[in-house]
């Protein structure tokens, strides 16, 4: 019998910054702006020792969230995957940081509905900027920024919590990476499958939002950490090149 050739398909994904845009993040959504430049430009050359081979395709798109049971039509805000660093700088520049309320937001519904974004069938010939490419040729990565904790059960089917949304996320092939402050509720939404935490430390005296705004307004440490965060996102492709 004729053993199959697999194919490895190596530096290609698609990355969805899902931002939370409730009425605290301005800051935190302009230092993601200011700094997107550093971050695409090291997705396109990993330095440093055992680093994963750059980037050769990729695709990002920024999605807004708030709270689906104050905002109406707003509570999330969708936009295509786009190729050109200046496309998804206007993405971010067009969010703006309002509504929500008090915490806690709809971070459960947002990645639930991440989860579900449509995908590419195997070899199609055209791409859809509205969906995912197929899974196996393309890394999927969802990179989370918010400074509040999240409904613990979705607003669209309360039936639904933290279990259902990491089955969803772990079934679409999805690699979360957080940014939020150190929190319980982080702590168990890391136990999804590769999903990467990184808890910003609340200082005594600090609130969660006070926290996320000094970890994000230290402009050097910050580039810094987008700059890793490309590298690590550089590996998951790398990780997770499979059959095409």
């Amino acid at each position: 019998m004729q053993t199959e050739t697999k194919t490895k398909v190596k530096g290609v994904a698609d990355i969805l910054f899902l931002l939370d845009a409730t009425g605290s993040m301005q800051s935190n959504i302009d230092a993601v702006k200011d700094n997107i430049g550093a971050f695409l430009d090291s997705l396109a050359a990993p330095i440093g020792f055992n680093a994963a081979p750059p980037l050769k395709d990729w695709r990002a798109a920024v999605w807004a969230y708030r709270d689906a049971g104050c905002d109406g039509d707003l509570w999330l805000e969708r936009n295509p995957f786009v190729r050109s660093a200046g496309e998804l700088h206007g993405q971010l520049s067009r969010i703006v940081a309002q509504g929500g309320g008090d915490e806690p937001e709809s971070l459960l519904d947002a990645l639930h509905a991440v989860a579900n974004l449509p995908a590419a069938s195997k070899g199609a010939q055209t791409e859809d900027a509205n969906a995912w490419r197929y899974r196996s040729e393309a890394a999927r990565v969802v990179v989370v920024f918010t400074d509040a904790s999240y409904h613990p059960s979705l607003a669209s089917d309360p039936a639904l919590g933290l279990a259902d949304v990491a089955n969803a996320v772990t079934e679409a092939r999805i690699r979360l990476s957080i940014f939020a402050p150190a929190m319980e509720c982080y702590d168990d939404l890391s136990q999804i499958d590769k999903c990467e935490y990184t808890p910003v430390a609340v200082e005594p005296g600090e609130t969660p939002v006070a926290a996320l705004a000094r970890f994000t307004g230290d402009a050097a440490h910050f580039r810094k950490t987008l700059e890793m965060l490309a590298k690590s996102v550089s590996a998951s492709a790398a990780a997770d090149a499979l059959e095409v």
